[in-house]
């Protein structure tokens, strides 16, 4: 479980039946928001921070899983979409929304590391050396306290679930000395670095919507039928080895394809990989790079204004991890 601060609310408790998503984030982008979004059901939380209306960070977390970026909002609207939650909205200014960033993402400089065991002096010196940015935070089973820094200054504070960010640290110093306190540090770049990476300008919002809509509507098969041309036969012993894999890698190349061209995307994920020989084309080098080709001249066919490019280069990534475990 994650720990942001709740300072500022702009909304709170709205049901996720009340909003369509999509349109949120971009209404908050296109108002230049900073701040962040946080959908919770049991089991499963997730976050988008905005600085200055750039999505910076998406992360979703269910169970011990966590993802991240594209693969977050992906999961964040399959969960809106099947189970009714709620959206809360908190403002920050940009320098709270970098270290919120690094209460998500950030470097771990400490994690959760016994108080007395830390030489507070030295790491605060540290701190301050290194010109870090990012948070020190303080905790027990009960509390919660937290030193927001910027340049290795400390510039605000924060403490369990309080309404305002305060200009003393009274109370992370309170929880510090309670027993069994432990405290971790998180770092991250500049909020001038962060804004860099905008995801508003990566994913199509509305399509991977839809295509959530069409998972929860009509939900696919895990496994493609028998292909037309038969593999080679140690291809086919290795498919035999490898069914649920690649069963999982199909469907993780539907919702790519999907993000960006909806529904014709599952259906050119399918028919590309039904005339390559079927899915077993996935564990061979060549037949999959010569697949990606025939999928990106299709995909620039059906829609020229697409990021084609960073829908293969997804596609590739995709491949890549699935395989290498």
């Amino acid at each position: 479980m994650y720990y942001l601060p709740k300072a500022n609310p702009l909304y709170e408790k709205i049901t996720t039946d009340k909003v369509l998503l999509p349109e949120l984030l971009d209404k908050l982008g296109k108002g230049h928001f900073t701040g962040y979004l946080n959908h919770a059901t049991p089991g499963f939380e997730s976050y988008c921070i905005f600085a200055k209306g750039k999505l910076i960070c998406a992360i979703s977390s269910e169970g011990e899983r966590d993802k991240t970026g594209f693969e977050a909002i992906t999961l964040l609207f399959d969960k809106v979409h099947s189970t009714v939650g709620e959206i809360n909205i908190y403002r920050m200014t940009a320098d709270l929304a970098m270290c919120a960033y690094a209460l998500l993402l950030g470097t771990k400089v400490l994690h959760g590391e016994d108080v007395r065991q830390v030489d507070m002096k030295n790491l605060l010196a540290r701190i301050k050396g290194q010109d870090m940015n990012g948070v020190v935070r303080f905790y027990t089973d009960k509390r919660s306290a937290m030193m927001f820094y910027k340049d290795g200054a400390p510039f605000g504070f924060y403490h369990d679930d309080i309404r305002t960010i305060e200009t003393t640290p009274d109370e992370a110093r309170k929880v510090a000395a309670l027993p069994g306190a432990r405290v971790e540090v998180r770092s991250t770049k500049s909020v001038e670095e962060l804004m860099l990476y905008d995801l508003l300008q990566m994913v199509n919002l509305h399509k991977l919507w839809e295509a959530a809509n069409v998972r929860r509507i009509s939900p696919q098969p895990k496994t493609a039928s028998a292909p037309a041309r038969k593999a080679p036969l140690e291809t086919v012993a290795a498919v035999g080895q490898s069914d649920e894999k690649l069963a999982g890698l199909v469907e993780d190349l539907h919702e790519v394809a999907m993000a960006y061209l909806s529904r014709e995307g599952r259906v050119l994920i399918d028919r590309c990989i039904d005339e390559a020989g079927g899915s077993a084309a996935l564990l061979d080098n060549d037949r999959t790079e010569a697949l990606l080709r025939r999928i990106e001249d299709e995909a620039r066919a059906i829609d020229s204004h697409a990021r084609i490019d960073e829908m293969v280069d997804l596609l590739k990534s995709e491949i890549a991890g699935r395989l290498a475990v």
